[in-house]
């Protein structure tokens, strides 16, 4: 059985619409898609794990920021909100 759904608000029953729409706090709008997903949640990394998971992801930043050195800030300031803004505003 599968723990994830797509559906189109216009496609769902009023009650579900509504519903969907008193847990997000808003309407829905009929165009707009609504993804659900379910699944366990599990237990956050402690102790050695949690230092080598932080670890690696400051690697990961570190790593992806000596590519970005060279690139002065202003410019990464109008790239980052772009793609902010298009993550904001961008509908499936």
């Amino acid at each position: 059985m599968s723990s994830s759904a797509l559906h189109k608000a216009s496609d769902l029953p009023p009650d579900i619409r509504q519903a969907v729409g008193q847990l997000l706090g808003r309407p829905l709008e009929p165009e707009e898609h609504i993804s659900v997903m379910a699944y366990r949640p599990h237990k956050a990394p402690t102790g050695r794990d949690h230092a080598e998971l932080a670890r690696r992801f400051k690697e990961r930043i570190d790593k992806t920021a000596a590519k970005l050195k060279d690139v002065p800030e202003g410019e990464l300031d109008v790239l980052i909100d772009e793609a902010v803004d298009h993550v904001r505003h961008h509908r499936p």
